[in-house]
């Protein structure tokens, strides 16, 4: 029977040496793999985060009304920078009932969240009921969204020619539909989008180019002084009563305090129409009395609420818009009937010099009063 020769304790240390290296080697490339996979895959989840972010955004601008950047953000910090560039962007529509829906993307730069708030009213103080809605975004390096009128836009296709701005005033403080386009620009480590939103209200680019483009044409005369068309508007009269209006809910008795809701049963809501008066249209007016029209209802979907201006003549108008057909007009508020050509530039009301049709909110603890102008039929 022959002996058999066992390995000397110089070749197991020969081969150990080989073979550790190669081992390390090998753990090192698999741990390199694995941090690579791992790496890939977090920043495909932060990229479609971005991405399906702007897809969430842009279904809710089809939605919506009107899409506004306002100078103060839900939390009452201001909103935008000298450039027209804002931290948040706001939506607005009403349902089919005319309950008015608000809601904000919020964007924090010192915790990089944006968050999704909504609230139930705008009122001149600002939002009413503010509350965080949804999931936050975590981890956003950067948002801001800016406000582009198309005036302002180059568009080809127009050959030089300027779009007419639509602007469709809601009747509320800073908030008004149209043709404008909104640039929203938002990023993470992984993703950097920049997209446009426009409102369901807004003139299609059909309309926009073929309603207001008239090749070679010269721009119209004024219409003469005495040729205008006389429609009538009223104010439109909103109000509750109760013990629980303007009122904390969680505080007071009766209004929500350990399931009591006695004081919110005991609210009384009702609307009325008010005196109104008589706005101008130019001679020339392209739209549709229907198109603008309120009846004392409020049955109407298609009413826009009133607001005046004033130009640098100090007369005051309303900014009449279609956006069905994608034109815009001012309408006189002459006291005598006859339609005047504005003066520009035009401007907003001030407190010296208020507006004829300022929409107006009155509250006091136990009663608000929200007035607002619309067309009649």
């Amino acid at each position: 029977m022959h002996a058999q020769r066992g390995f000397t304790l110089l070749e197991t240390l020969l081969a150990l040496a080989i073979a550790l290296p190669l081992g390390f080697a090998l753990l090192a490339i698999v741990g390199g793999g694995l941090r690579a996979a791992t790496s890939a895959a977090s920043a495909g989840a932060s990229a479609d985060a971005i991405a399906a972010l702007v897809e969430r955004l842009d279904a809710e601008a089809h939605s919506a009304a009107a899409i506004f950047t306002p100078q103060s953000d839900v939390l009452g910090a201001p909103n935008c920078d000298a450039s027209g560039v804002c931290r948040e962007l706001d939506f607005f529509t009403r349902d089919a009932k005319s309950v008015p829906h608000f809601w904000a993307y919020r964007y924090d730069a010192a915790t990089k969240i944006l968050t999704r708030y909504v609230y139930d009213d705008l009122i001149a103080s600002g939002p009413v009921n503010v509350r965080p809605y949804g999931s936050r975004l975590s981890n956003v390096t950067a948002f801001g969204a800016k406000r582009i009128l198309v005036s302002q836009l180059l568009i080809p296709a127009l050959g030089g020619y300027v779009a007419n701005d639509v602007i469709v005033p809601f009747g509320y403080p800073g908030v008004a539909g149209g043709n404008a386009l909104v640039s929203v620009d938002v990023r993470n480590a992984a993703l950097h989008l920049r997209h446009e939103l426009v409102p369901r209200l807004a003139a299609t680019g059909f309309s926009i180019v073929v309603g207001t483009y008239v090749p070679n044409a010269p721009p119209p005369s004024p219409a003469p002084a005495s040729a205008g068309i006389l429609r009538p508007y009223y104010a439109y009269i909103e109000w509750k009563i109760g013990p629980c209006v303007d009122a904390p809910k969680a505080a007071t008795p009766g209004c929500g305090l350990n399931g009591d809701f006695s004081g919110l049963a005991a609210e009384q809501d009702g609307a009325d129409a008010g005196p109104g008066g008589t706005l101008t249209a130019p001679a020339d007016s392209r739209i549709p009395i229907a198109d603008v029209c309120r009846s004392f209802s409020r049955a109407n979907s298609t009413a826009v609420p009133l607001a005046s201006w004033r130009d640098a003549g100090g007369n005051s108008y309303v900014q009449i818009g279609d956006a069905n057909l994608g034109v815009s007009e001012w309408w006189s508020l002459s006291s005598d009937g006859d339609y005047l050509a504005p003066q520009l530039p035009m401007r907003a009301p001030s407190k010296s010099n208020p507006s004829a049709l300022g929409p107006t909110v009155i509250e006091s603890p136990g009663t608000s009063y929200d007035t607002s102008y619309w067309l009649s039929c």
